[in-house]
């Protein structure tokens, strides 16, 4: 079941790619936004389960939904942590005033940070880890906002900025939260026991990477050339690092076995 709905994912997210970047999608399908944030943080749960159980994966899964949604949920009422701004497309339910896509969302963003990091940095410490984590959610929050709130309108700001009249104070939000979610993962997962499932790890990294590909392809297309630029270069060298890090394991694991 679990290969099926990332086969499923993949199938959608080329679907996506096409129908949302040469903007030829029917007004009647914009529901499909939904079912792809969905089975985003779904993919992330399977993750987690697979690596540490299902029980604490559900657990890890709930409070950063629930975190992100609270969060969220400050910026739409109080324009707190992530400024002032309301979502305009319908997707799906919605928990105190957030749609509950963006909390699986959330869990996408965080699990695959977590999986590159771990892989790039093994032996970091709480620092390093939350640190590079959080650099790699406000990456992907770089390429996703100017998208999401120029093209798409997805949702809309009250404030202006100077990226894509963005505020700033999003992209200090987004490293605040994922900061305070990456510590209490950090914290709670160090010392549980896991098994290793490279096929997933190496999933979870080409999640992180089809996400940022598939607003970087629509911010091609749509000449918002200042993103790709921005987040193309940390991504270049965070992507860079990662394989490096996978390098040294691998060696390290051969040197072991000799």
């Amino acid at each position: 079941m679990a290969n099926g709905v990332y086969r499923f994912f993949l199938i959608w997210y080329i679907c996506g790619l096409l129908l949302v970047g040469f903007d030829i999608l029917p007004p009647w399908l914009e529901w499909a936004n939904a079912v792809f944030l969905y089975v985003s943080g779904l993919l992330a749960f399977i993750y987690l389960a697979k690596t540490y159980g299902k029980w604490l994966a559900l657990g890890v899964s709930v409070f950063v939904m629930a975190s992100s949604i609270f969060a969220e949920g400050l910026g739409v009422h109080y324009g707190l942590i992530f400024g002032q701004y309301h979502y305009e497309k319908d997707f799906g339910i919605q928990v105190y005033g957030v749609p509950l896509t963006i909390g699986t969302a959330w869990l996408m963003v965080v699990v695959t940070s977590r999986v590159i990091v771990r892989r790039m940095m093994p032996r970091a410490g709480w620092f390093f880890y939350t640190i590079i984590t959080s650099i790699l959610a406000v990456i992907m929050d770089l390429m996703i906002d100017p998208v999401a709130y120029v093209i798409k309108e997805y949702w809309i700001w009250s404030g202006t900025g100077g990226y894509y009249g963005i505020p700033l104070q999003n992209f200090f939000g987004w490293f605040f939260v994922s900061a305070v979610i990456q510590t209490v993962l950090y914290a709670v997962l160090k010392k549980r026991s896991s098994v290793h499932s490279e096929t997933w790890e190496k999933r979870m990294v080409v999640l992180y990477i089809l996400i940022v590909s598939m607003f970087g392809f629509i911010s091609l297309m749509e000449g918002l050339y200042m993103a790709l630029l921005v987040t193309g270069i940390p991504l270049l060298v965070m992507m860079s690092l990662y394989a490096k890090g996978v390098r040294q394991i691998d060696l390290s694991e051969k040197e072991s076995i000799l």
